[in-house]
């Protein structure tokens, strides 16, 4: 009478295999969650960038302060950004650069945007 089943050894192997497939499972799925995360970061670094910038467009006042910065809460968080303006060679232009990072981490820039604004006509 031959008994069939798997032998210690076998069993071993083969918990082995499983137990280094769920390990690359695991790991790979807290890379994907982080990589969502920076990027809802990104996105709403990005919408607090935008508003700035068109809140900067329709400023009246000529030329726009060097400086300016503040802090704003968008989807539950505290962002810092700041907005630095620079002369360039026409008179009648500002480079503008805004950047943002969240509050809790104000040294890490996650996003910076630069756009251009012109005098107002009047």
């Amino acid at each position: 009478m031959s008994n069939r089943g798997f032998t210690l050894l076998e069993l071993l192997v083969a918990m082995a295999i499983f137990a280094t497939a769920g390990l690359a499972i695991m790991q790979a799925s807290g890379g994907h969650i982080r990589a969502l995360s920076q990027i809802e970061d990104l996105t709403i670094a990005g919408y607090v960038a935008n508003n700035q910038l068109q809140l900067a467009m329709l400023e009246p006042n000529w030329p726009p302060k060097e400086i300016l910065q503040g802090e704003v809460e968008m989807a539950n968080r505290q962002w810092l950004w700041r907005q630095q303006a620079t002369t360039v060679p026409d008179a009648d232009l500002r480079q503008l650069v805004v950047s943002v990072s969240l509050a809790e981490q104000p040294d890490d820039v996650l996003l910076q945007l630069t756009t251009f604004v012109g005098k107002p006509s009047g």
